[in-house]
């Protein structure tokens, strides 16, 4: 029983939907453009989104691993921080190997982390979280490491 032209146009036309329908759930890191750097326009754009979609690579699996996380953006820059005194998955991966991708809305961003250790300057990033968050505020008020984790700058790629 040979295959019709019909019956491979059928069969294509339905591969092709199921690619549509699996690439939804592809994570940001397959997607990302090597070689495109965002704008800072696009990076405007997105700015006041609550969350980013952080994939890293699992410092023991090898497999990506994305997770929903605050971010700030300031004159160019994207910071991530890291809860816990830095013992966040994210940040340990991050730790082993800095590649990341992150989804912002509909952009998608591949860089390598660069760890912040300059006091001044983690004090000045975690003020912007404070003043992006009212939830690291509100906690910060009351004792709580909310908004005041290890910092971490997204070197875009």
């Amino acid at each position: 029983m040979g295959l019709t032209s019909a019956n491979l146009q059928r069969r294509r036309f339905l591969f092709c939907v199921l690619g549509f329908m699996l690439l939804g759930s592809v994570p940001a890191w397959l997607l990302a453009q090597e070689g495109k750097s965002p704008t800072r326009a696009e990076l405007e754009k997105v700015a006041d989104q609550s969350t980013a979609e952080l994939t890293t690579i699992g410092r023991k699996s090898g497999k990506p691993h994305t997770t929903p996380i605050w971010f700030v953006y300031d004159q160019g820059r994207l910071y991530l921080q890291a809860g816990r005194g830095g013992k966040t998955d994210w940040y340990l991966n991050l730790k082993k190997n800095p590649q990341m991708t992150l989804k912002v809305g509909t952009l998608a961003l591949s860089g390598k982390a660069k760890f912040i250790t300059d006091p001044k300057e983690i004090e000045r990033i975690h003020g912007l979280f404070a003043s992006k968050y009212l939830r690291a505020r509100l906690a910060g008020m009351v004792g709580s490491s909310i908004g005041h984790g290890k910092v971490v700058e997204v070197e875009l790629q």
